[in-house]
Parts: C-alpha cells; sequence; structure tokens
C-alpha cells in the first residue's frame, strides 16, 4: 500500500511540474510586426506638455517607499 501511495505522489508531482516545464516551448513562427499606420505609431508627438500635475502626499509616500525598497536591496 505504501508503494502505491509514493507513485502515486510522484505521478501528481510530475503532472504538476510539467506545464511549467513545457511552458517555453511552442512550434509557431513569430508574429509579424505590425506596420506603421500613423506619425505617432513611430513616437512623434508633436503636442505640448499638459500643465505640470501638483505632487500629493500618497506620491511622495510612494517614492519613499520605493526609495527604501531600493537601498535595502542594494544591501543584499
Amino acid at each position: 500500500m505504501t508503494k502505491l501511495r509514493k507513485m502515486s505522489m510522484a505521478v501528481v508531482l510530475a503532472l504538476m511540474l510539467a506545464p511549467s516545464a513545457l511552458a517555453g516551448i511552442t512550434d509557431y513562427p513569430p508574429a509579424p510586426a505590425p506596420p506603421p499606420s500613423s506619425a505617432t505609431a513611430m513616437g512623434i508627438i508633436d503636442t505640448p506638455p499638459s500643465a505640470a500635475q501638483p505632487v500629493t502626499a500618497s506620491d511622495l509616500v510612494v517614492d519613499v517607499a520605493l526609495d527604501l525598497l531600493q537601498s535595502v536591496l542594494l544591501a543584499f
């Protein structure tokens, strides 16, 4: 009975890991690039920038949190 349990657990584990092992395998050629349809497709924008947005307190908190996270990650 223990051999059957071990074998079934091995099969379940193999079935769980198989999709991730085969995730990068594709048999299709890459899709062709779409043709540029306008000037914005090339990255050219002729409009002037809008008025400056006011900086809110939540933006400052997010900036401080990101800076702290980056400094902690650099320590490792």
